[in-house]
């Protein structure tokens, strides 16, 4: 191990890490039992598959969700930059969210034909998950471009 000293995080961007390291934890088991059930489509696991296709949906957004909070922590870091929690806050929420919704239906008996077509609480968590997401990727996008842009103008 090296002896380099790093700068101390802001807490915010720390948890911002954790939540990637979380995401990228449940985008992992996701995929073990994918495996799992594909080997042994006749298994315990399988028959709590309902829908597989949303447990693949799942397992990619929460990849790309892991990968846009590794992203963010470190262009966070490389600018020096303290991200309001509120935008931590969004992102996260987004981040573990968005997901659980595919993963939620594809583990849920579906509704018979006579039924809503859609789960009666899919709609209010589908619109206040993406909005925060994109409330809080794009602050964090912003706040990024602000510093990259001071950065150069800096540097010129």
């Amino acid at each position: 191990m090296s002896n380099q000293k790093f700068p101390r995080e802001p807490l915010a961007n720390v948890f911002l890490l954790a939540f990637a390291i979380l995401c990228l934890a449940i985008a992992l088991s996701i995929a073990w039992l994918l495996g799992i059930t594909l080997f042994f489509p006749d298994g315990v696991l399988a028959g709590y598959l309902v829908e597989r296709a949303d447990i693949i949906r799942a397992h990619i957004d929460y990849l790309m969700m892991a990968q846009f909070l590794f992203i963010f922590f470190l262009l966070f870091r490389q600018y020096a930059i303290a991200p309001p929690v509120w935008v931590v806050a969004a992102c996260c929420f987004g981040a573990f969210f968005n997901p659980l919704a595919f993963l939620l239906r594809g583990l849920s008996a579906k509704p018979d034909a006579l039924a809503l077509p859609v789960e009666p609480h899919f709609p209010i968590q589908a619109g206040i998950s993406f909005t925060l997401t994109t409330v809080g990727f794009l602050a964090a996008t912003i706040l990024v471009a602000r510093a990259a842009w001071k950065s150069r103008s800096e540097h010129s």
